[in-house]
């Protein structure tokens, strides 16, 4: 079985600018995750939890969409209580859950720092345009032999004294 899918999935490599949206994208993705797994929690028993969930919400959006890097890291740190207190509780899909989410939230803050680095660098690299080269310009005097051009305006043609 191949892994290079779940390691480029997990941990993306970013070198350019576009690798860099893709991977700021998945705080986007783990705020929808997050929000569709805290819904049923926060109907049952723990309204408090609300605000929380739309703080993530809000995080991923703006991770995604303007490329913040505060969003992505207070994305970040609004998962990293979730991994403490599923290690607390000891259930183990929450854990990886949470995990999961938290890894997502930390690709995006790689994804939104490396994305304003190289969009930077692209921004201060000058641009070089290279045009054809023009066709040489036709003279409209027919040109003699080599030389006779010369001969007439240098000075043979005078009588020494």
């Amino acid at each position: 079985m191949d892994f290079k899918y779940l390691q480029d999935f997990f941990w993306p490599s970013i070198k350019d600018v576009e690798s860099a949206k893709k991977a700021a994208e998945q705080g986007f993705m783990a705020a929808i995750l997050y929000l569709i797994l805290s819904v049923g929690g926060v109907l049952s028993a723990q309204p408090q939890k609300l605000l929380d969930i739309l703080i993530v919400a809000l995080c991923g959006y703006l991770a995604k969409r303007k490329q913040s890097r505060i969003a992505a890291v207070v994305g970040a740190f609004m998962m990293a209580p979730e991994v403490i207190f599923s290690l607390q509780g000891g259930d183990m899909l929450r854990l990886l859950t949470a995990a999961i989410l938290l890894l997502l939230f930390v690709n995006a803050v790689r994804g939104t720092f490396l994305y304003h680095r190289y969009a930077k660098a692209a921004a201060t690299r000058p641009t070089v345009e290279v045009l054809p080269p023009e066709p040489p310009a036709e003279d409209t005097e027919p040109r003699g032999q080599t030389g006779e051009e010369q001969k007439a305006g240098s000075g043979d043609d005078r009588t020494k004294p």
